[in-house]
């Protein structure tokens, strides 16, 4: 099966490339610097460009069965509306190819329509708003939008504080509540991946943390 990773050269998108390869998927990523994929350049079909350009997208979505977007806003202004347009972009791209399924990377405070942050997560989003205000920005405008297209079945995976310890390979996920305050990298991007043939989070966010 071949999927396409969006993000492959950050450090969660890294892990997700590296897991997926492990399993022996095809991959195609989209990348802007594809000399970041380093010593995996040769192990995957590159498609050079970002997420805002149309044709680029198209290109590395052909041929694919699922999406896993691992891309995040970065330190530069304006990125709810930037990521309002590649939720556009994105969703509407997978529907003329007809590809169903997308897992999402996510933030432990990202709440879903109607949902109550408990106080846990209420602390977290004070700091979050702070120190990592883009990506909050970036996911904010990109939930409402995959979860609205009535065509995609997504899976928003809401991480803890990511730390690089070795992975446990075992990760607990919940739906309601933190199940820890970290995960691990590496059980993150194994988590990512395991979502692409499994059905068990479809249109639902689990919470995920590592089980130590």
């Amino acid at each position: 099966m071949q999927i396409t990773i969006l993000g492959a050269t950050g450090q969660v998108g890294g892990s997700v490339l590296r897991e997926a390869l492990k399993k022996n998927y095809q991959v195609k990523v989209l990348v802007r610097s594809p000399e970041k994929l380093n010593d995996l350049r040769d192990k995957v079909t590159v498609v050079t460009g970002n997420l805002l350009d149309a044709d680029a997208v198209e290109k590395a979505l052909q041929g694919s069965a699922a999406v896993i977007n691992a891309a995040g806003g970065v330190k530069e202004p304006d990125q709810f509306e930037k990521f309002q347009r590649i939720g556009q972009l994105l969703t509407g791209k997978m529907n003329d190819q007809g590809i169903k399924r997308l897992v999402n990377i996510s933030g432990a405070v990202s709440a879903l329509p109607n949902e109550s942050l408990d106080l846990q997560r209420r602390i977290m989003k004070v700091f979050v708003s702070i120190l990592f205000k883009e990506m909050k920005q970036a996911q904010e405008a990109l939930m409402p939008i995959i979860i609205s297209n009535g065509q995609i079945y997504w899976t928003f995976v809401r991480a803890a504080m990511i730390t690089k310890k070795a992975g446990t390979g075992k990760v607990l996920a919940d739906d309601k509540r933190m199940p820890g305050t970290s995960i691990r990298l590496d059980d993150l991007g194994m988590f990512l991946v395991d979502q692409v043939s499994s059905d068990k989070w479809v249109k639902k966010a689990p919470l995920v943390a590592s089980k130590t």
